[in-house]
């Protein structure tokens, strides 16, 4: 790997969470393992126990009451509190870094979701994010699809686009979680004979809840939606367990994790719960499903009569003993996904870009 000074990172929110939360903390934390310093630059810290060594916050603090008009001040200053002797990496929509990581674009977003009216906090990010793109020496995209938009939608020259689906980190996911399996179950009040699907969100609308709801009305009712999110769904065989820390032993108590997402950049639940021995059944609007296995991943087109096919895959796979244990994991995931693979190519592509 081609050795860093240290670096920058723009990123708004820097916290426990999913997604590019958790990837951000990943990365940070790889870095200094590696004894390469950054800078962060941040709206809200909330770093989960010790900060490592060699990393250095920089909060800038909100100025309104109103969260976008936040973000969008943040954006504005944000790339002026880096070092100028250190390449930068962007991921807030702070125009300036050398090398961006895209996990979503709000076009895509906007256009996957039909929105017709597009208001002036829209239109900002748009003109915000085109700017990203066009002054970024690099572009990292988390999937083919995202790196489609990013071309596609923006006019951004295909060759400054690479995609690097993102890492798992396999010392927190892994077959070892299978151990408290059947305690996880029985805390839920579930039995062997119930089909546990697990749905990670804090977005329902965004992750298809509707759909799912209306699929299993008047399903089998072996069928249990256990949700893990902040917001509880109201409707009969729904557990709701709130905000949960504890990802991978829900992971391994599942039969399946479920997505049926209108837009979804990428779904690292997918790969996080096939770690875990656990299949996923996923729209194809979801990312992964590019790079996941067909054993492994059961996808279906967003529809009512698609979605409930799948679900009666599950059930005939659950009665037959092949739906919830993947013994061999990795093999259904069709890309390098250790945290090393992902994070020494990611510094080599930004000290490439930062020499140019």
């Amino acid at each position: 790997m081609t050795p860093l000074p240290g670096f920058n990172l723009i990123f708004h929110s820097i916290r426990s969470g999913g997604g590019m939360e958790r990837h951000v903390l990943d990365l940070i934390s790889y870095a200094a393992t590696q004894n390469i310093p950054c800078r962060i630059v941040t709206r809200q810290l909330e770093w989960p126990g010790t900060a490592p060594q060699g990393v250095e916050f920089v909060v800038m603090p909100d100025r309104t009451p109103f969260s976008r008009l936040n973000n969008y001040l943040f954006e504005s200053r944000a790339f002026g509190k880096c070092r100028n002797d250190w390449p930068s990496i962007g991921i807030s929509r702070a125009p300036g870094p050398d090398l961006c990581i895209v996990g979503g674009t709000h076009l895509g977003h906007l256009l996957d979701r039909g929105k017709k009216r597009i208001g002036f906090f829209d239109r900002a990010t748009v003109t915000r994010e085109t700017q990203l793109y066009q002054k970024a020496k690099r572009i990292v995209s988390h999937s083919a699809k995202v790196a489609g938009e990013i071309v596609k939608h923006y006019g951004i020259d295909p060759d400054k686009v690479v995609t690097l689906y993102p890492p798992v980190d396999t010392d927190k996911f892994s077959l070892a979680t299978r151990n408290t399996r059947e305690q996880t179950r029985q805390a839920l009040g579930l039995s062997s004979g119930d089909l546990m699907l697990l749905f990670p969100s804090n977005n329902h609308a965004l992750k298809g809840a509707d759909l799912i709801l209306e699929a299993l009305e008047g399903f089998d009712p072996r069928v249990r939606l256990v949700v893990a999110g902040k917001t509880p769904l109201n409707a009969p065989n729904v557990i709701n367990l709130g905000f949960r820390d504890d990802m991978p032993a829900l992971y391994a108590a599942a039969d399946a994790v479920i997505l049926a997402s209108h837009y979804e950049a990428f779904g690292l639940v997918g790969p996080e719960a096939i770690l875990c021995g656990t299949p996923a059944i996923f729209s194809t609007t979801v990312g992964a499903a590019e790079v996941l296995s067909d054993y492994a991943c059961l996808r279906f087109e967003r529809t009512l009569p698609a979605l409930r096919t799948a679900l009666q895959r599950a059930l005939e796979r659950l009665d037959s003993g092949t739906l919830s244990l993947l013994d061999n994991p990795g093999q259904h995931i069709n890309y390098p996904y250790s945290l090393p693979q992902h994070f020494d190519v990611l510094f080599e592509l930004l000290a490439a870009a930062s020499s140019k």
